[in-house]
């Protein structure tokens, strides 16, 4: 069994030749020993088998089908990155979170209400939520291409693996997810997105070009366990509200911390389990909308931890694609059509996304409090927006 074909660009991220001076090393969390903890039953999808043939393909994307069909969320091995390229941008993005100067991160700060755009530093303190309550997240988004904005001081010596860090995340990782076979030599067959949604070869990954401008993002990402026990209460654990991403995909690197929980159709929260080196895939609203629900948007939020991992900071390294728009013989046989008919009758996702951005954490349902398992829904861009609690 052989892990997945990836890009050849791969040198400069060893890190035994890359820049480490000045590079703080992030520690995650000891996992919990905490034995009554909720974890939610979530499908593993192994990519280290899909170069065996038609039938492991097959037999992945239809892991896949099942796991957005009924979950929205799965975990994903074998994609590619080693365990070790995964720490070394933990401790990147720890960097340029805990060292770029504060009148920096200032200047470089996202304009989230003002033009709905993450591009840059998102600062603690921003989202209010109920009672009065502010975030204690602290994030630096980037575009995948690299060129529509500035980078702080910290990140300029680490800005080449940076780079073929979001190029690898796009062509080794997503467009793994996205891609036909024939792209990388094999004229057999689809990639598992395709495959389970008998698409036509090309259709998905010409929707995902890595060399077009689609608002496709990558974020370093810390919470910080910095409420008092106050504030805490008046936030029941929460540190950010239960929600579902818009976009495609989100693709976020598994850690040992338990804070991440996805809700159930009966409103009930769960832990996701922990595997070292995996990537947890979360289906967003546009792959929903698209779907006509068939695929289900992830309903998700970030709580407390159990006690053995309080003060300790949860790091994080996402990436966030949006677009796609199609008809599939598989959502035909369903009986699915997609939410809007037709590009006339939809929201763009520039214009969704924009209002999604500039309103949360912002608007005055957000810092409403939601009661356990309720689910509240605002209008945005003239879409309905369920948030949950």
């Amino acid at each position: 069994m052989s892990p997945i074909a990836t890009s050849d660009a791969t040198s400069t991220m060893e890190a035994s030749s890359a820049p480490t001076k000045g590079l703080l090393h992030f520690e995650h969390v000891a996992p919990s020993k905490q034995q009554d903890l909720p974890f939610a039953d979530l499908k593993t999808v192994d990519m280290g088998s899909f170069n065996d043939g038609p039938e492991a393909q097959a037999k992945i994307a239809e892991e896949i089908r099942q796991a957005m069909h009924e979950q929205g969320f799965f975990t994903l091995i074998n994609h590619g990155f080693t365990q070790e390229e995964v720490a070394r941008q933990m401790d990147i993005g720890y960097t340029v979170l805990q060292r770029t100067p504060l009148s920096e991160k200032q200047r470089l700060r996202a304009r989230m209400q003002e033009d709905g755009c993450y591009k840059g530093f998102k600062l603690r303190q921003y989202y209010e939520m109920e009672n009065g309550v502010k975030d204690k997240i602290e994030q630096f988004n980037w575009f995948r291409d690299m060129k529509s904005q500035e980078f702080p001081s910290t990140i300029q010596p680490y800005l080449d693996e940076v780079k073929e860090f979001s190029a690898r995340m796009h062509n080794d990782v997503f467009l793994n997810l996205m891609r036909p076979l024939e792209t990388r030599g094999h004229a057999d067959g689809l990639l598992v997105f395709a495959i389970s949604l008998q698409l036509p070869s090309e259709t998905l990954v010409e929707r995902h070009q890595f060399g077009k401008h689609d608002e496709s993002w990558l974020r370093y990402m810390a919470y910080y366990d910095e409420h008092t026990k106050e504030d805490e209460s008046k936030v029941k654990g929460v540190w950010l509200k239960g929600h579902q991403d818009f976009g495609t995909l989100t693709l976020l690197f598994s850690q040992p911390m338990c804070s991440l929980q996805v809700r159930d159709e009966q409103g009930k929260w769960a832990f996701v389990r922990h595997t070292p080196g995996a990537i947890i895939v979360n289906c967003g609203v546009f792959m929903e909308w698209y779907t006509g629900g068939y695929f289900k948007a992830a309903n998700h939020r970030v709580a407390a931890p159990p006690d053995d991992q309080r003060n300790h900071t949860r790091m994080g390294v996402f990436y966030f694609a949006p677009n796609t728009l199609m008809e599939s013989p598989v959502l035909q046989q369903a009986g699915v059509t997609p939410t809007f008919e037709s590009p006339e009758k939809s929201v763009t996702s520039k214009v969704y996304s924009q209002a999604r951005i500039a309103n949360v954490g912002k608007s005055e349902l957000y810092k409403r409090q939601w009661g356990d398992g309720e689910r509240v829904v605002e209008v945005l861009a003239g879409v309905e927006v369920p948030w949950y609690g």
